[in-house]
């Protein structure tokens, strides 16, 4: 069999099998390294590479376009909008070596459960979004969130909290 049918063949059975377990991964999605911990749907057009593993709990929901990267663990009843962007990892950008050349700097990424990241949000390495924190579009996150804060901007600052 030739190798790229052996590898749509296998992807397919992938998703199948992720399929009777309530994952549904829609199409033009690359995935690898991913842990399932309960129902989830993600929408087309979407790429999550662990490395070394991205964990995601139960009920999670993640719109179209977005790409994950790095190590990271995602809580329960999580939701992310379209064409977001969590990153576990960045260059190097020290004088006197090209940026390409240079090592990767990485740090895991936390979300808590009962979090909604809106559209086109950018979480960069090593931040912790708490408990029920609401993430506005647009946001860039470079720093920890509180449990219940609600943040936007770029950097996100804290503007509120759920009540």
């Amino acid at each position: 069999m030739d190798k790229s049918l052996t590898q749509i063949v296998l992807l397919m059975f992938r998703k199948f099998i992720l399929k009777t377990k309530g994952v549904t991964i829609h199409h033009h999605t690359a995935f690898s390294n991913i842990v399932f911990k309960g129902k989830a749907t993600i929408e087309p057009y979407c790429r999550l590479i662990g490395l070394p593993t991205i964990t995601i709990g139960k009920n999670f929901y993640m719109n179209s376009g977005c790409h994950l990267l790095g190590e990271i663990v995602i809580g329960d009843d999580v939701m992310i909008g379209p064409k977001t962007v969590i990153w576990g990892r960045d260059h190097g950008i020290g004088k006197g070596r090209l940026v390409r050349e240079q090592e990767h700097s990485v740090a895991p990424i936390e979300i808590g459960d009962d979090v909604w990241i809106a559209a086109n949000v950018t979480i960069l390495k090593g931040v912790k979004i708490g408990k029920g924190a609401v993430v506005g579009a647009g946001a860039v996150v470079v720093k920890d969130v509180p449990d219940y804060a609600i943040v936007v901007g770029n950097p996100a600052k804290v503007v509120k909290y759920r009540e």
